[in-house]
């Protein structure tokens, strides 16, 4: 076992056996050991003098005679140990502070040499490093250090004292508090500073060889996931089989006795297909089509017309958007920020479904579109949309919330925290891994140590560099499209010249005010400097000069000093004010594009001791879990194909998309099956390591796989293959024999019953109250929170768009979707959960949303059926749940729909005296029934 990163201690005059000085002792046993001592909490055990001196994850407690320099001096001053309200009281704390003091010093070897550097990255680099090298001093570097800056070498090897990097550090010069606050960066800790004294005294010595780390063996890269899929041989079997799926799930229903469910109806097999693969209900035009269609391959035809619709793209593009953690807000505080032009990214994906583009192409762009092309650096301003998108697709690596444009937010923990979420959501939606579970120790379950972690996280590092970071608002670029550039010179051009004219009238009324406002300030100042500062600043001389700047602030006049000091002004200028802002909203916000781009020279990465941000361990290169590592596959190499980019990340993206990679096809046609059968072949469907589900039919999956390869990637293919089927066209119902031998539908002897997704459930509201406004693509629609706190979305002049064209904030979800389970994204969602709760029913039944829509749809029917009561009740349910009633059907409607006449005049006369108008009356009792139906389980469920 390791001892402490700091030391290998060798002590003089100290018996490790012996306890500690009695007071001393006494204060830890009351105050520290019940954290620290046989629970070890952060590998540190203050039960003896030895345990304190090793220390923990976070290096050793004390420095022995130099109690100012100690860590855990530091912890007990500051209050943040021990945790609560048991703080050590001032005397408990000298009594801790002499005994360190009185201990002997100890000899020691060296730091190594990646713990001083990483303490450079975190708290120096950020004024000292690529992008800005304060003084002319970069400190990344072993030559760099030694060279210096403008005052010399910042580095003398075997002496700390005459060490500029040592001293300006101790005399609380560097790193400069102010600056470092509000770049966050957290100072050096006493603990790092003697580190740093430490490394420096042994003659900085330079990087050790560093092994690669052991613990995954031959038997750990056997485990099927780990290995390429082969494509197995198709079984025969007794029953229909359409196309090998059904040979395979044949094969094994055979085996148990059982068979396929009967096939389902026409107009089931039509509204289920339609709902998978574009999210809305079949038109009544579309339903007549389908069933005037006798020809034997009116099913697959109607296929293909799906996976052709636009519509599909929107639906499909809801799944990845989902996978990828997607939100148009930061997610922090309850501002909660919108991120302007996030909607391209969401473009990006739905366009690229609908054209069917390869996925490893489709990955590719994600995962590094920036790197696969210069085209963008060399561009003035537009560029073409297929060059824009390349660059939108960067987006997928830029979902997870992101708090770092404040400077509050924007410490190295939450730095690296963004990193790790982006990780997660590489790893848990293209790999099926549970990465993130080696980020503090080694997987407990999976053959991933923690060093994979960090090779991993390395890859990401040239454009999420924790030491050298860009906020959110500088990974932007302005490119755009020439069309939007001319629309935003369009339109703002007339209004910035109008909000010109605004402040010049505002300037106007103020300039006597503010004339005043300055003589009275002048006056009050000595005589003698007053008569100096009404000098014209381009008359000065440097005295006056000196004398302007110091009094800047005193001389400052701003709005709102007018305002308060001269109500006259007040009430001239605040008309004006009010006008400026209206104006300013009308701005159209410059466009611009959301990218991930990298450094070309990246700070060196570290795996982090227990995950701790400022715990460094040995240094890793990028690279790729060792489990995956066969001779099938090529290895990991990044791929620079220009200059000013690491390839690290084009790198991984050509590593992952290799015909013969373990997970990559497997996981893709896993969350297709999921999508169309309700449960993936392996179940747990971003875990496909040892603490996942085995896969319920693993032969199909390798075919599956190894199909979706052999067609070109096609996403489409696969989603064809499967919904032609035999196993897809089943009927959901279900018998109790049935229902013994599969309860749980692992065998698929049945089609799933599954309730609408949110998104799902929106669109087919919005469809069926004939207020869907199909237009694609551009930024979202707005929200609208009503004063019960109800959030709906605003109606444009065309209707509702569709669900995944609507805002999505984390904080302020649409209450009826995130009532059916919209997930917010923390940081993604690779399977939605189904909950079942009161607040589902009570939202369709009292909502406004659903009863506003449900008047528009009544509107709509009696628009359509020229008063025919019968008539009404079939367009209702073919609008709804895209059938013709029964006779009986049609008979309950038309009596329902006469006594919810009946109450409605006496509600309308009873409503501030209005008049009890007939044909209200009538529309707002089909609006009843409308809603009625709307709310029944046949509509939100798909059968």
């Amino acid at each position: 076992m390791r001892t402490s990163n700091f030391l290998l201690l060798t002590l003089a005059g100290l018996s490790f056996g012996q306890g500690f000085d009695a007071s001393a002792g006494a204060v830890f046993r009351a105050k520290c050991v019940a954290c620290h001592g046989v629970a070890a909490q952060g590998k540190l055990d203050l039960r003896t003098e030895a345990g304190v001196l090793q220390g923990g994850a976070t290096g050793p407690a004390v420095v022995p005679g130099a109690a100012a320099k100690s860590f855990l001096i530091d912890k007990l001053v500051t209050g943040q140990m021990p945790p609560g309200k048991a703080k050590l009281s001032d005397a408990e704390v000298d009594v801790i502070r002499g005994w360190v003091d009185k201990l002997p010093p100890v000899v020691s070897l060296a730091v190594p040499e990646h713990e001083v550097r990483g303490i450079l990255q975190a708290r120096c680099v950020v004024c000292h490093g690529s992008g800005k090298a304060s003084g002319g001093l970069d400190l990344r570097t072993m030559a760099s250090r030694l060279k210096g800056g403008k005052s010399g070498p910042a580095l003398v090897p075997g002496k700390p004292e005459e060490s500029l990097l040592y001293k300006r550090i101790v005399e609380g010069q560097m790193p400069p508090e102010k600056a470092s606050k509000a770049l966050a960066v957290e100072l050096p800790s006493p603990t790092e500073t003697e580190k740093i004294r430490a490394w420096i005294a042994a003659g900085a010595p330079g990087p050790a060889a560093v092994p690669m780390a052991a613990g995954v063996t031959d038997k750990d890269r056997q485990f099927w996931s780990f290995q390429p899929p082969t494509r197995p041989a198709v079984p025969v079997a007794k029953g229909t089989a359409r196309n090998p799926i059904d040979s395979f799930l044949l094969a094994k229903l055979e085996a148990k006795g059982l068979r396929y469910s009967s096939e389902a109806d026409q107009l089931t097999l039509l509204r289920r297909a339609s709902l998978d693969l574009t999210g809305l209900p079949p038109a009544p035009a579309e339903i007549a089509s389908y069933l005037a269609d006798q020809s034997a391959d009116a099913y697959e035809k109607l296929v293909d017309r799906l996976l052709a619709s636009p519509r599909y793209g929107e639906r499909w593009g809801q799944h990845w958007l989902d996978l990828a953690g997607y939100s148009d807000s930061e997610g922090f505080g309850q501002d909660d920020g919108v991120r302007r032009f996030a909607w391209r990214y969401r473009d990006y994906v739905i366009r690229s479904l609908n054209a069917d583009k390869p996925y490893t192409q489709f990955l590719t762009e994600q995962i590094a579109g920036d790197e696969i092309s210069d085209d963008w650096k060399k561009a003035k301003g537009t560029v073409s949309q297929e060059v824009l998108d390349r660059l939108a697709a960067t987006g997928f690596l830029r979902t997870t919330p992101d708090p770092t444009n404040s400077a509050e937010r924007g410490l190295l923990s939450e730095r690296m925290n963004i990193v790790a979420d982006e990780l997660e959501v590489l790893t848990s939606s293209v790999m099926g891994l549970t990465v993130g579970c080696a980020r503090c120790h080694n997987h407990k379950y999976d053959p991933i140590p923690q060093r994979d972690h960090y090779r991993l996280s390395a890859i990401l590092q040239g454009a999420y560099d924790p030491y050298e970071w860009r906020t959110p608002n500088k990974r932007e670029l302005d490119l755009a499209l020439e069309s939007e550039r001319a629309e935003f010179e369009l339109i703002n051009k007339p209004i910035q010249s109008d909000i010109t004219k605004v402040q010049d009238s505002i300037a106007k009324a103020a300039a006597p005010f503010r004339a005043k406002l300055l003589e009275e300030r002048l006056k009050a100042l000595p005589e003698e400097v007053s008569a100096e500062l009404k000098i014209a600043p381009e008359k000065r001389n440097e005295s006056q000069k000196y004398l302007a700047e110091k009094f800047k602030t005193t001389l400052a006049i701003n709005e709102q000093d007018l305002v308060r000091k001269y109500p006259e002004y007040a009430r001239e200028a605040q008309p004006l004010q009010r006008e400026l802002q209206t104006l300013r909203g009308k701005l159209k916000p410059k466009p611009h594009v959301r990218v991930l781009t990298d450094n070309a020279e990246p700070s060196t990465h570290f795996l982090l001791r227990r995950g701790e941000p400022a715990s460094f361990g040995e240094v890793v290169e990028p690279g790729v879990p060792v489990v995956l590592a066969n001779a099938a596959l090529k290895p990991y190499a990044p791929e620079p194909l220009f200059e000013g980019t690491t390839g690290r990340r084009l790198g991984l993206a050509k590593w992952l998309t290799q015909p013969n990679h373990p997970l990559t096809a497997r996981v893709a046609v896993n969350q297709l099956w999921m999508r169309h059968f309700g449960r993936g072949i392996v179940a747990s469907v971003s875990n496909f390591g040892r603490s996942g589900i085995a896969p319920s039919h693993p032969e199909l999956l390798d075919w599956l796989a190894t199909e979706f390869v052999a067609r070109g990637w096609s996403m489409k293919a696969i989603h064809r293959l499967m919904m032609t089927s035999q196993a897809y066209r089943q009927s959901s119902k279900v018998d109790a024999a049935l229902l013994t031998a599969d309860p749980e539908n692992v065998l698929v002897s049945r089609m799933a019953l599954r309730r609408m997704d949110a998104e799902t459930l929106y669109d087919s509201l919005i469809t069926a109250a004939g207020r869907l406004d199909a237009t694609a693509f551009g930024p979202p629609s707005d929200l609208d929170i009503r004063e019960d706190k109800e959030v709906t979305v605003k109606a444009g002049k065309n209707g509702f768009r569709r669900s995944i064209y609507v805002l999505h904030r984390r904080q302020t979800p649409v209450s009826l979707m995130d009532a059916f389970d919209q997930p917010s994204m923390t940081p993604n969602c690779t399977e939605r959960r189904r909950s079942n709760v009161a607040t589902q029913a009570l939202h369709m039944m009292n909502g406004s949303m659903a009863w506003e829509l449900s008047k528009f749809m009544a509107g709509r029917v009696i628009d359509d059926s020229d008063g025919d009561k019968a008539r009404q009740v079939e367009l209702v349910y073919l609008r709804a749940l895209s059938r013709k009633p029964a006779e009986a059907e049609v008979k309950t409607g038309m009596d329902a729909i006469a006594s919810f006449r009946e109450t409605w005049p006496a509600r309308l006369t009873a409503d501030n005296g209005a008049e009890p108008r007939a044909a209200t009356a009538g529309w707002l009792a089909l609006a009843n029934y409308c809603h009625a139906i709307l709310n029944s389980a046949e509509f939100s469920f798909v059968d």
